[in-house]
């Protein structure tokens, strides 16, 4: 007769999945605040010189429409950015290697 069908579901029972941190978990979140953060910055500091008010009123959805830009650019940025840095992390070493403490001190 024939062996029953092993599916690949009693494997993983068998090999303990690894759960993620609770850190690992909340980095995503933690870049989409934190590019948001820079982006709401470079709005602010981008309203502030269009300032689309008082004598320049005329001009306003002018004014607005450079923050709208200068907000999204600076989020979809910093979010690349954030994201690139985050894959190429350093893990420092769990111990010296080992041709560093061979060598002769003298």
């Amino acid at each position: 007769m024939s062996e029953p069908d092993q599916s690949p579901a009693g494997g993983e029972q068998e090999r303990g999945l690894v759960q993620p941190t609770l850190r690992e978990r909340w980095r995503p979140l933690e870049m989409l605040g934190l590019s948001t953060a820079f982006a709401a910055f470079a709005g602010v500091v981008t309203l502030i010189v269009m300032h689309p008010w008082g004598e320049f009123a005329d001009q306003a959805a002018h004014g607005w429409l450079i923050t709208l830009v200068a907000f999204g650019a600076t989020f979809v940025v910093s979010l690349v950015v954030l994201a690139m840095l985050a894959l190429g992390g350093y893990e420092p070493p769990k111990e010296p290697p080992s041709n560093v403490l061979d060598r002769d001190p003298h």
